[in-house]
């Protein structure tokens, strides 16, 4: 028993610690709450780059991935009062990477939100913070978004490019079909992308879509027919178009077709404008197209680049103008 006495005292020796009516006190000899600490307090600190699911040794927790993650909130163990249940339990969470990062409850659990009947998860942007507390219930809400801030800054995103694109082959015998044709960027195309709801898909030439939301998306692009045209109508209709989930007619969601005289067509390169204003949703992937549309068709090549004096070929861009 001295024994256990004696290394007691000794852990306590680096503080003080004080009772007072039942409260306690480190490092003051008048505690006014349960514990009042005289100093500073510390907690654990992580930093992931991938999706876990946050446990009891979990406390700060820095997400610093750079895709898309999930961090999962534990189940509550048993309604309040019963041992084991987690009420109270505070997750502090900092999304400091460039990858969208995503709560979510555990099971059929549910955050509230404060705004209806609470939600299965919510995603925290680059940049965004979130107190997460246990309200100690089993089965609904279970979790309380304490504190919320996301991205100070909507999502911008544009691409513009200078070089040549020619459809031959089959991507021209395609073009000529009406099948909508990926009109290419690349990487160093990109001129603005902030916000982090949307991230260029270099290998398949889309945006993809992080975040739900209501977007305003825009693009153009040149046209010249390589040759002059062949038909009877002294006239060719290309449209330009804006595809989701895939480059077929059914896809487009906004179009819009420039008719040009065969004369300007094969001797000239002329912009054709597309936009449109449309809800999308977390995994939407969004390519501007281009197909022949109506009258005579292109005989040898399809081509998009700037005319003499001009420098950027075509352009697309998106921007977020609200979330669910």
């Amino acid at each position: 028993m001295m024994k256990k006495i004696v290394f007691a005292a000794l852990i306590m020796l680096p503080f003080a610690v004080y009772s007072q009516a039942g409260n306690v006190g480190i490092n003051t000899s008048l505690p006014g709450s349960t514990l009042t600490v005289n100093g500073s307090i510390a907690g654990q600190y992580k930093n992931v780059s991938t999706s876990t699911t946050l446990g009891a040794n979990d406390f700060y927790m820095a997400f610093n991935g750079s895709t898309p993650a999930t961090f999962t909130l534990p189940v509550a163990v048993a309604a309040s009062p019963a041992a084991g249940n987690i009420l109270g339990r505070v997750y502090y969470i900092k999304n400091t990477g460039t990858g969208q990062l995503t709560i979510a409850a555990g099971g059929t659990e549910l955050i509230d939100n404060q705004s209806g009947a609470g939600v299965a998860s919510f995603k925290l942007n680059p940049g965004g913070y979130a107190m997460m507390i246990s309200k100690g219930t089993a089965s609904g809400t279970t979790w309380e978004l304490a504190t919320f801030i996301d991205k100070t800054t909507a999502t911008i995103a544009a691409l513009g490019a200078t070089d040549t694109v020619t459809y031959t082959g089959t991507a021209f015998t395609a073009f000529n079909n009406s099948t909508p044709q990926i009109i290419p960027f690349s990487v160093g195309d990109v001129i603005v992308n902030q916000g982090g709801s949307v991230l260029w898909n270099d290998a398949g030439d889309y945006w993809q879509i992080l975040e739900s939301g209501v977007y305003k998306i825009e693009g153009y692009s040149y046209f010249g027919s390589g040759g002059a045209p062949s038909g009877a109508f002294q006239w060719t209709g290309i449209n330009l178009n804006i595809t989701k989930n895939g480059t077929a007619v059914a896809n487009i969601i906004g179009g819009n077709r420039g008719n040009f005289m065969d004369i300007i067509a094969q001797s000239a390169n002329t912009p054709i404008n597309v936009n449109c204003i449309v809800h999308l949703n977390a995994g939407d992937r969004i390519y501007l197209t281009m197909n022949w549309g109506a009258g005579d068709k292109p005989t040898t090549n399809v081509q998009i680049t700037a005319p003499n004096s001009l420098v950027e070929s075509r352009n697309f861009s998106m921007q977020q103008l609200s979330v669910p």
